[in-house]
């Protein structure tokens, strides 16, 4: 017996547009000069919109493989990552950034995360029998907070038009198991979905014409030409790329469904059960009210093979200038470099020699070691973490936790805190 998928009460147009006031701060970390943000965007320049739109399938509720002891070590380990997610909270406005202790980087700090996914595939292979590559994502909401707001899946190569025709550089089928690991009534800021709007992709160019379609006023104009400038010039950083991308995407469904309310829905959700629904689909809300308690989630985000034009294998192959790719793969490596020190390690190279056995791992790509929705890389090669031995690495993790529970707190170690203040610079 499952819980029942059913109306939230909210709706997209708002609960969108609350999201996209909440990100709009991110922009004045971007000083620019006004006329030449007018120059390099309408009239004067001609944008190249395009859209994705999958086939789609209808949500619908499954049980999962969580017995009470997994869900329980879940717990346990989720609000540990949290204590050592909010020692370093402030370095990015969203939720998805690339020192995020969630998504797909929760592989290095939730243990019982392997356990799942090893204990879930037949399921997943029932509902998604295309499925290639499967991560496991695990967050929480912590008590008193809102979740994060309204998203929905994209990447690199859904903002360029060639690609998008071709259905080149991006998962065509992108599906993702929404388990609660606690109870999640309305009141405990469930997951919510927004089931009848429209499931698309669109680029940031095409968002950007709808916006200006349905009518602005002078600030929103002047947040949305700054947001896409600072997209199309290149001039954002990786840590706000995302935040700058889902504040763009949110204005747009503020102003789409303004006129045609569509409605969230969510499940009344028991331990276990799962919302199985298409990642294109617009989905969170940030505007239930905040719960005394908090929710705890893990994922699965699963994804057909991703195909590419000939010799290139991810999206890392559509940047072109190779210092920049080189560069993107260094900081990539620097990113888990910091998120292993807030786990106690030295650094990366001690973990890789951990987990792989040998301190020669310079040829192992670090986006190898887990998916990157960002840069595109989705299909799973042999050095993907999830498919590695980690029980060592997840004793250390465990003795972690252990003292966090003990002392009632987490300090950020000084090496993780000289790495965040390289990495921010």
């Amino acid at each position: 017996m499952t819980g029942t998928y059913q109306p939230s009460g909210t709706y997209l147009h708002t609960s969108a547009g609350a999201h996209a006031e909440k990100l709009m701060p991110v922009l004045d970390k971007y000083p620019v000069d006004a006329g030449e943000v007018e120059s390099r965007l309408p009239p004067k320049r001609s944008l190249n919109p395009s859209c994705f739109y999958p086939d789609t399938t209808p949500t619908v509720v499954e049980q999962m493989n969580l017995d009470d002891g997994l869900a329980d070590n879940l717990a346990r380990q989720l609000r540990c990552q949290a204590v050592i997610q909010e020692s370093f909270a402030e370095a990015s406005i969203g939720n998805y950034f690339p020192l995020s202790t969630m998504f797909e980087n929760c592989v290095l700090f939730i243990p019982s995360a392997k356990r799942f996914y090893d204990l879930n595939q037949e399921i997943v292979h029932k509902h998604f029998p295309e499925v290639e590559t499967a991560v496991v994502n695990a967050f929480v909401v912590t008590a008193n907070k809102r979740s994060y707001g309204t998203h929905s899946a994209s990447g690199i190569a859904l903002q360029i038009p060639s690609l998008v025709k071709k259905r080149l550089g991006f998962p065509t089928e992108y599906r993702s198991f929404h388990t609660a690991v606690t109870p999640t009534p309305l009141d405990r800021q469930p997951f919510v979905i927004f089931e009848e709007a429209e499931v698309e992709a669109p680029n940031l160019q095409f968002a950007y014409e709808k916006i200006m379609e349905h009518g602005v006023d002078k600030e929103e104009k002047a947040a949305v030409d700054k947001a896409l400038y600072l997209f199309l010039e290149g001039k954002l950083s990786e840590i706000d790329l995302p935040t700058v991308r889902d504040f763009l995407m949110a204005k747009y469904w503020e102003k789409r469904y303004a006129d045609t309310p569509s409605p969230g829905y969510y499940c009344d959700s028991r331990v276990g059960d799962a919302l199985v629904f298409d990642n294109y689909r617009a989905h969170g809300d940030g505007t239930l009210p905040g719960s005394p308690k908090d929710r705890l989630t893990i994922d699965f985000r699963c994804f057909n093979k991703v195909h590419y034009p000939p010799g290139m294998s991810s999206g890392l192959d559509f940047i072109v200038d190779p210092a920049e790719r080189d560069y993107q793969i260094s900081r990539k490596r620097a990113s888990l470099d910091f998120l292993l020190t807030t786990l106690g390690y030295e650094g990366i190279d001690e973990f890789m020699y951990l987990v792989f056995g040998t301190r020669h791992t310079e040829h192992i790509n670090p986006f190898g070691l887990m998916t990157d929705l960002q840069y595109g890389v989705y299909n799973k090669s042999e050095y993907h973490l999830l498919d590695q031995n980690l029980d060592a690495h997840y004793e250390r993790v465990e003795r972690l936790y252990d003292q966090i529970e003990q002392d009632g707190e987490y300090v950020l170690p000084d090496g993780a805190k000289q790495r965040l203040q390289a990495l921010a610079l």
